[in-house]
């Protein structure tokens, strides 16, 4: 019989074969392939671009996206540690939470660099996420959904396992899925002048592992409603929808602080249809009604995802899972 995901002995030594959930070491394999390192990246010319080449107002759109992903980064790994690594089993499962884990780090250090190297005033760029008030609520957001699970870290009862469901679609679907990508749209968004080409080469490497915690996470969570069908009842499924729509309205208040007018070809506008879409694809992912039905404004995104091709290494075939397909 296979194990199931959850609920095991937390203490077990690690015994991946036979694997009960290939998908996961699907995952940590190609994650493998994704390793990067920051210094490799040049920023030379970033630095140019930095007092040269950009406005003051680009400078600050440029702060506020570090001031939301480096302490983002740090609470993804917080929540990974605290909050799933207790739970979440399975071996395979655990090998890509320890291998994710790893990748949120090497993400803070690599923005550390950034920080470092332009430079930045590092202590105005992360009093954003405590004092810009549309960044201090989308970090509001998430720290509610840590902190709901940590006072009754439970998964014997279905009420715990939803608990638990709202912080794996919290944290792998509206931060990593939704909040993350419409970061990445605004950064790319130098790389369509010319500009900033070394922090654009970061972000495509960090972009591809968010890429890859999404899948795994759509993975997770869909594993779960399958091993236990009693979660998912139409109430709690319609407050899952809510969850995103809520954060939904997050996003779309950040970037219009972000971008109170138009700045390197972008507007408010177009960033929200943009968030407003991937929203869309999330709620499909799910199994959930989408929301909007806003069509791409930003069809330019589609080129800039690399969605990797996830290796069945047990059958020595390759596969497209289900949810590694194109993500735009």
């Amino acid at each position: 019989m296979g194990r199931k995901l959850l609920g095991g002995d937390p203490l077990a030594a690690v015994e991946l074969f036979p694997l009960s959930h290939p998908w996961a070491y699907a995952h940590v394999q190609q994650a493998k392939h994704n390793t990067w390192f920051p210094e490799e990246v040049p920023l030379h010319d970033d630095v140019r671009d930095w007092h040269e080449r950009l406005s003051e107002e680009e400078r600050q759109a440029v702060e506020m996206f570090l001031g939301f992903f480096n302490p983002m980064e740090s609470l993804v790994t917080t929540n990974l540690l605290l909050s799933l690594y207790r739970v979440v089993t399975a071996p395979e499962a655990r090998l890509y939470l320890a291998r994710q884990a790893w990748e949120e780090a090497n993400h803070v250090m690599a923005f550390e660099y950034v920080i470092k190297t332009l430079p930045l005033d590092r202590e105005r760029v992360f009093g954003l996420h405590r004092e810009h008030p549309a960044v201090a609520a989308k970090e509001a957001f998430q720290r509610r959904l840590t902190e709901a699970w940590l006072v009754a870290p439970e998964i014997e009862t279905v009420e715990g396992l939803q608990r638990l469901v709202r912080n794996l679609v919290g944290y792998f679907v509206v931060l990593e899925g939704i909040f993350f990508y419409s970061g990445f749209a605004l950064a790319l968004a130098f790389r369509q002048r010319n500009l900033l080409r070394g922090l654009c080469s970061i972000v495509d490497w960090v972009l591809k592992d968010e890429s890859l915690h999404l899948s795994f996470g759509i993975h997770l969570i869909t594993t779960i409603l399958e091993e236990h069908p009693e979660l998912m009842t139409p109430a709690f499924g319609h407050e899952l929808r809510e969850l995103i729509l809520e954060a939904v309205r997050l996003e779309e208040a950040y970037n219009r602080a972000v971008l109170p007018r138009p700045l390197i070809g972008l507007d408010a506008e177009s960033l929200n249809g943009y968030v407003r879409y991937i929203a869309d694809r999330r709620l499909e992912e799910l199994g959930l009604p989408i929301a909007f039905g806003d069509p791409n404004p930003l069809r330019w995104m589609a080129t800039q995802i690399d969605v990797p091709e996830i290796v069945n290494f047990f059958e020595a075939r390759n596969v497209h899972y289900e949810v590694g397909r194109e993500r735009v």
